[in-house]
């Protein structure tokens, strides 16, 4: 791993955060946390902890169906070194996921391309779910009264096309088009490779990965009871994510309904577009902006329950994360290096 690229990235993350903290009046934001109360903060990051095992047991379930799997200390591992690629590198949703899938098939006797069909489907899974809890917490909370219009936009615009964007990906894969056009474009590849001078190339080395992808996806597809288990893993999962922004808004004395956390920390999460580590300094902005706009609270104490919720989620699986790869790294017993 780039670990100066990696620590340059987080940088850059700090750097933003400190801008918001700078723009609202760092001076009131840093009182609020302060003053926040350490009981609620405890709750607030054992539910962010209770949050990263969902996560983990979301793939632990899908890699059911597929054979010789990571297990025990191996996954665990495994797991949270991906996780802490995941969060650690720019565009980490996308570089974390055949990280994972790498380690997890490097600690078992499972292939990369079964491993990267359980984390791709995993991730899936806790996209729509994320989606389907802000539905959920945006009905209760139109129906239990106050302004809706800010919420129903946000709603509107960020969950609509994120269902579409999911839609089309199952629709894709489930009808074959996706196989098609990835297994044209490995072939392709595999021609154009053949064609550069002192550049080894096997003899579908590329398609075969494609197809063994497709394997697994169809097998995982074939067990609806672990598809079950999962999604509600999953769901389950965005559920608890949400307690953390709940907990933190009540240990700065702020009372809020928890219909209204559940649309607000889904929401946030598409702040993480930013090529940042952990889509930091992004979600800080949409969530602060969501709070002012849905909770009616100040900026610099939005601001600080951001930063908390934040501290007690991503900061706290970046560590967890953090010693999952330190573990792997020296630990003689696994056959990969972080």
């Amino acid at each position: 791993m780039r670990w100066r690229r990696a620590a340059g990235g987080l940088g850059v993350a700090i750097a933003l955060v400190g801008l918001l903290v700078y723009g609202v009046g760092w001076e009131n934001v840093l009182e609020n946390v302060q003053q926040a109360h350490p009981a609620t903060l405890i709750a607030a990051l054992a539910a962010g902890i209770g949050m990263l095992a969902l996560r983990g047991l979301v793939v632990k379930r899908l890699l059911v169906p597929i054979g010789d799997g990571a297990r025990g200390v191996s996954f665990v591992t495994a797991f949270l070194s991906g996780y802490f690629a995941r969060s650690a590198l720019p565009w980490g949703r996308s570089t974390g996921t055949p990280i994972t899938a790498y380690l997890l098939a490097a600690n078992s006797d499972s292939k990369f391309e079964d491993n990267l069909a359980v984390v791709a489907t995993a991730e899936v899974f806790n996209f729509v779910a994320s989606l389907l809890v802000v539905v959920l917490g945006f009905a209760v909370f139109a129906t239990t009264g106050g302004s809706t219009e800010e919420v129903f936009t946000n709603v509107l615009i960020l969950g609509s096309g994120g269902a579409i964007v999911a839609g089309a990906l199952i629709v894709a894969v489930n009808r074959g088009w996706a196989k098609t056009l990835v297994y044209e474009g490995a072939s392709r590849c595999e021609t154009l490779i053949k064609k550069l001078p002192r550049v080894p190339a096997d003899q579908g080395i590329l398609t075969d990965r494609v197809e063994g992808f497709f394997t697994a996806l169809e097998r995982i597809q074939a067990s609806r009871r672990t598809l079950v288990a999962a999604f509600s893993i999953a769901i389950v999962g965005w559920i608890v994510n949400a307690l953390p922004l709940y907990f933190a808004l009540l240990a700065l004395g702020v009372d809020v309904s928890l219909a209204l956390v559940f649309v607000c920390a889904p929401l946030a999460s598409f702040g993480g577009i930013l090529p940042v580590p952990g889509g930091t300094g992004g979600i800080e902005v949409v969530l602060a902006s969501l709070l002012i706009a849905t909770a009616g609270v100040s900026g610099d104490v939005a601001t600080a329950a951001a930063i908390l919720y934040r501290l007690t989620t991503y900061w706290t699986h970046l560590v967890v994360g953090g010693f999952g790869a330190v573990y792997l790294s020296v630990s003689g017993t696994h056959r990969v290096r972080v």
